[in-house]
């Protein structure tokens, strides 16, 4: 989820009125037109715009393609799920605020390839019951048929795998359905699968996590938090998708890689940090990212973040008040994420085998 002040109203309504109807479902959409694509090669979209101060890359010089998953922007008070249409609220949400603050930190490297898909809404995806686990199944329905488009598209070489929360979840099951065991696996560059409960079980069904920063066909994955921060239901009630079903994370250890030494767990300062980036506002330039704004701490599975006072307007929203970053996962670390999708694309070609 990004962004999400207008979750307090949907949280007062759901607690005022906890019976809303589910939503009917939309219609599909066709991922053989790039109108279903909210970033697909050779189509504009807010995924090229580059911070301040960041040289652009021609996009004939971006060889590796990304399968990029958006995290929840539809925030209506229902159990369901959201159309795809582009000019839709959740869809410019996507535009406005996803792509440009997320999936453009893939623009100096990777071609991006981000569906639109029938996302859950905000309280389906945190749900665990049937209903949730419904708008789920209908999501990630969309999400599976995406990626086999793009793998139509790219049949051959490596690619990334990248997603946020919701997108996460999806991207988890992805992993598990379709990469783990499977040839695919060769090609994995790597996963930034950011915001999710990723239990640390993963690797012991054949999913390694990324235990550097040159590691590929691995996943990577943190949740950010004010340092010291105990996010309980992050630990115990998150949806995941574990062997074969939708179920709660139940207090699983954590997968937290640590974005500033990409290394599992440990801690390193704010000077390590390339560069923080925020959002200047609706359809403004992108900022030039801020150096070391803050350092990380893996601690019990959470990634500490210490924001500096006189930076705290840049990085807040509901969540943070209550000592959660999840919103700032992507940008807190951009200009490390921008760095490490280079370097591990270069360690994936120097690991092939010379022909």
């Amino acid at each position: 989820m990004l962004r999400m002040k207008p979750a307090l109203a949907w949280a007062l309504l759901s607690i005022a009125f906890p019976a809303f109807a589910a939503a009917s479902s939309p219609p599909s959409p066709d991922y053989s037109q790039p109108s279903a694509w909210a970033a697909y090669p050779g189509t504009p979209s807010a995924a090229e715009d580059v911070p301040a101060g960041t040289a652009a890359v021609a996009a004939d010089k971006r060889s590796v393609p990304v399968f990029f998953i958006h995290p929840t922007t539809y925030l209506a008070p229902v159990m369901g799920n959201a159309g795809f249409e582009s000019g839709s609220g959740p869809s410019d949400r996507v535009d406005e605020a996803v792509l440009r603050f997320q999936a453009s930190v893939f623009n100096g490297c990777c071609a991006l390839y981000a569906p639109r898909y029938r996302q859950a809404s905000v309280r389906a995806i945190i749900s665990n019951t049937p209903e949730g686990y419904a708008a789920d199944e209908l999501a990630y329905g969309d999400v599976a048929r995406a990626f086999e488009q793009f793998l139509k598209i790219n049949p051959r070489g490596p690619f990334i795998i990248a997603s946020h929360s919701q997108g996460s979840i999806h991207a988890m099951r992805l992993l598990q359905e379709r990469i783990v065991g499977k040839p695919l696996l060769s090609r994995l560059v790597a996963a930034y699968v950011i915001g999710l409960a990723l239990p640390t079980q993963i690797e012991q069904i054949g999913m390694p996590v990324c235990h550097n920063a040159n590691a590929t066909g691995c996943a990577i994955s943190w949740n950010s938090v004010r340092r010291g921060h105990d996010d309980q239901r992050r630990r115990d009630t998150s949806v995941i998708w574990w062997q074969g079903s939708y179920q709660p994370i139940s207090g699983r250890p954590l997968v937290c890689v640590n974005p500033l030494t990409w290394q599992l767990d440990g801690s390193a300062p704010a000077s390590a940090n390339l560069g923080a980036l925020y959002s200047a506002g609706s359809h403004e330039p992108l900022p030039a990212p801020i150096p070391a704004l803050t350092g990380a701490w893996c601690e019990n599975g959470l990634l500490g973040v210490e924001i500096p006072a006189n930076e705290r307007k840049h990085f807040s929203d509901v969540l943070t008040l209550g000592g959660v970053y999840h919103d700032f996962d992507y940008g807190l670390f951009y200009g490390n994420i921008r760095a490490n999708v280079t370097q591990r694309i270069e360690a994936w070609r120097h690991q092939q085998p010379k022909s």
